[in-house]
């Protein structure tokens, strides 16, 4: 699966604006990283001129965007991604944990946005498994952008953690904000000085020392589930990052050996995005996906 390369006009109210600038416009999910990679890889002007990301095309200047080439991942064995539901501009995909959704220079590997050549709507981190919503034009990307915005689309994950929650359901209501101590880049803390931030949860099934929760997420901040969760004293199984100690997943990342529970791969934390539901950007229509139960996480449900 690809999608088409996509073109831009640029109209009187972009007339002297950045390519980049308008690029970002064009294209909302795309990180400002990817815009750069895409302007010296894959844009183009139908004016022949050089596209850089300072130029300022002049109005009437299509821009064209080729596709990203699909790639494997090292050793050529291809990645299934199963596709859970398809709609115009818009694919839900069961995202496999140890593949990132975007491209990223920190830890290279496979990501799912080159490996289908579509645009995620939203992040789930590499270790996380479950539903995840791309697109392939930017009218539909804007779309889904406002809904996310307006807390219009639902999101369910389960989780296997460490620990008993006293209570077979609780909210966690405590502000999200950076963590300037780490050493981690984008690592994130409770702070009073954070973003609200607010997860509902739910005991599915205790597990001797171990639990089985169903968190619903009422906003959407970075790393929100994972660090609301470790906040409590009930860190997610396998979260090297946010599961104690950070010079675990430094390590990790440095591809040295670290300790992980069993039947676990490295770099992989116990929480699956279980459910989306949201309106067709087009039809109105209410679409609601889940994904599979993951195998890993030794429950049968």
């Amino acid at each position: 699966m690809s999608a088409a390369a996509q073109s831009f006009v640029v109209t009187d109210f972009y007339r002297g604006m950045r390519l980049d600038r308008f690029l970002q416009l064009m294209l909302p999910r795309m990180s400002r990283t990817s815009i750069q990679d895409a302007i010296e890889n894959r844009v183009t002007l139908a004016s022949g001129a050089e596209p850089k990301a300072s130029r300022r095309p002049a109005l009437g200047e299509v821009v064209t965007i080729a596709a990203r080439p699909v790639r494997e991942p090292a050793g050529g064995v291809p990645v299934p991604i199963p596709v859970l539901r398809e709609g115009a501009g818009w694919t839900v995909v069961d995202k496999p944990a140890g593949i990132a959704s975007t491209p990223g220079s920190r830890r290279p590997g496979p990501d799912l946005a080159t490996l289908l050549g579509l645009a995620p709507a939203h992040r789930l981190d590499r270790g996380t498994s479950g539903c995840l919503l791309l697109t392939n034009d930017a009218a539909t990307a804007r779309c889904f952008d406002l809904a996310f915005r307006a807390h219009a689309i639902e999101k369910t994950y389960v989780a296997v953690v460490d620990g008993n929650p006293a209570h077979d359901t609780f909210t966690i209501d405590a502000p999200l904000g950076p963590d300037a101590a780490s050493r981690v880049p984008n690592k994130v803390m409770v702070t009073t000085a954070g973003a609200a931030a607010v997860t509902d949860c739910e005991v599915l099934q205790r597990l001797g020392e171990r639990t089985l929760v169903r968190a619903r997420p009422r906003t959407g901040r970075r790393h929100q589930i994972r660090v609301h969760l470790a906040h409590i004293g009930l860190p997610i199984l396998g979260d090297l990052l946010y599961g104690g100690d950070e010079r675990r997943f430094i390590r990790f990342q440095m591809g040295q050996p670290v300790a992980i529970p069993a039947g676990l791969e490295p770099g992989r934390h116990l929480l699956h995005a279980q459910r989306l539901a949201f309106a067709d950007p087009h039809t109105g229509e209410r679409i609601e996906v889940q994904a599979p139960w993951p195998a890993d996480f030794g429950v049968a449900r």
